[in-house]
Parts: structure tokens; sequence; C-alpha cells
């Protein structure tokens, strides 16, 4: 049997504090995931102020002109393709990157919790690892989409149903199937993910590849689904919520200074967004270590 969520947190937070050092490399891939969107959102605003600008030479008496140049640009065939093809390789890139981090730091992080000696793991993981992580992380992602387009009908069916149903054709039998029906598409796609995590963890971890990976995975998460799904959305919930709040918090101590120039501005909103990315780093290496427990370690 997994552990409890109890026990598999606190040896993930145990993991996380002998290997603290993971959040300087885990901040670096956070930021260059988001660098990687720039090149899109950079040639998309270039390419749309360069229609504006040519469309405004033509008809400068137009006070229309710029803005038909701009929308014309933007939903060019060309400008879809190129803007669309950057924003593609971005995001393939960033799950590359995700993907190489996570090799490296799954084995760290549950030698850890394991209370083995600190021996080098990180570079070996990332080295002979990644193939493995890489084919396991595809797989998930291919669940996953099969979950969500599962979700969608669900989700359709149930509308189309309740929209027939408002017309006087409703009974208790069928709002309890809508409602079956809505609870599948909501859990069935949180389920799937959580078990596409912990296979990429045991392949990390474990040295198994994707088809083993995810067998295992799978008899771990239906021994304990509760705690699976749990542990994923209470690290789900603080990923989203700690990063918000330092930024606000960081927000009401630089608020008597609203009134400087932008540019004096930028270095405390930087740090800002510097440390908002920090601790979404290290929420995100606590929830790895919380997964390695869950998906190696043993009841006791």
């Amino acid at each position: 049997m997994p552990p409890t969520l109890g026990a598999a947190l606190t040896l993930g937070l145990s993991a996380f504090r002998r290997e603290a050092w993971l959040v300087a490399p885990g901040l670096a891939v956070a930021l260059l995931r988001r660098a990687l969107a720039w090149p899109a959102l950079v040639v998309g605003w270039i390419l749309v102020a360069r229609g504006a600008a040519l469309a405004l030479s033509r008809r400068p008496l137009d006070p229309g002109a710029a803005l038909e140049g701009a929308f014309a640009t933007a939903t060019s065939t060309r400008f879809l393709a190129l803007v669309g093809g950057l924003w593609l390789a971005g995001l393939l890139c960033g799950a590359l990157l995700r993907v190489v981090w996570l090799a490296g730091a799954l084995p760290t992080l549950g030698a850890a919790a394991s209370g083995a000696g600190r021996t080098p793991r990180f570079a070996a993981g990332v080295a002979y690892g990644t193939p493995r992580v890489l084919g396991t992380a595809a797989l998930g992602l291919v669940l996953d989409l099969g979950a969500s387009l599962f979700a969608a009908a669900l989700a359709l069916a149930s509308l189309h149903v309740t929209l027939h149903a408002a017309g006087g054709g409703g009974s208790a039998p069928l709002a309890a199937a809508v409602a079956a029906a809505l609870t599948l598409a909501i859990g069935v796609p949180l389920a799937l993910s959580v078990v596409a995590d912990a296979a990429v963890a045991r392949a990390a971890l474990r040295a198994e590849g994707p088809g083993a990976a995810f067998a295992a995975a799978a008899r771990r998460f239906l021994a304990r689904p509760g705690t699976f799904v749990l542990g994923a959305m209470i690290f789900g919930g603080v990923a989203g919520i700690a990063p918000a709040t330092v930024e606000a918090f960081g927000g009401v101590a630089t608020g008597f200074a609203r009134g400087a120039p932008a540019l004096v501005l930028l270095g405390p909103n930087l740090m800002l967004a510097v440390a908002g990315a920090a601790v979404a780093a290290a929420v995100d290496l606590a929830w790895l270590g919380t997964l390695a427990a869950l998906v190696c370690a043993e009841e006791r």
C-alpha cells in the first residue's frame, strides 16, 4: 500500500528541505519556459504594428485605416501560421525542458525521501533518464487529451439533455444521470492526470519504461485514489495561490511608489516576479517529493 497523504507529505517536505538547492534550477527552468513564449508575442506585435503603419501610410486621412490594417494582418493566413508556429515551438521546447528537469529532480528528491546518502543524481538522471521520462510524458499527454475529449463530450451531452429537459421533459432519474455525467467529466480527467504524473515519477525513479510505469502507477493509484487526488488538488491550489499572494503583498509594499517613473518601478516589479516564480518552484518541488513518496514508498 502507498503511504497516507500525511506520511507522504512529511517525506516530501523532508526531501525538499534536504535538497533545497533544487529551487535555483527550478526557478531557471520556470523563467526559461516563460521566455520561450516571447518570440511569438514579439513577432506578432511587430507584424500587427507594421500592418497598421502600412495601411495608415496608404490612407493617411482615414481614421480607421490603422485599425483595419492591424486586423487584416492579424487575421491573415501567413500571420497565423508564423505566430502559431512560433508559439507551438515555444510550447514544445518548454515541455521538453520540463521533462529534462523532472528526469533530474525526481531521482534527487526520491533519494532524499528514502534517507539515502547525498550522492549526485541530478546529472545522471538528466543524462540517462530523459528518454524514458520523455516517452512516458508523451504517453501521458495522449492520455490527458483523450480525457479532455471524453469530458468535453460528456459536458456537451449534458448540456443538450438539460436544454431538452428545460422544455418540460425532465425527471429525477434524468437529473441524476446528468449529475453523474458531469461528475465523471470532472473526476476522470483529474484522476488520469494524476496517474500520468505518477507514471512520469515511476519512470524517473525506478527506470521503468512507459508501459511498466503506467501499469505500476495505476496500481498505486487504485490502492489509494483519494490520497493521490487530494494531494494533487491541494498542491494545485497552493501553486495557484502562493505566487499571486507574494506578488500581492509585494504590490502593497511598493504601493507608495506608484507615482514613480516606469523605469524606477522596473526593478521592484522584476524582483516580485522572480519571487513569485521562486515560490512556485518551491511548491512544485514539495509536490514532486510527495509524489515520489506516493509512487515508490510503502506504508509502514
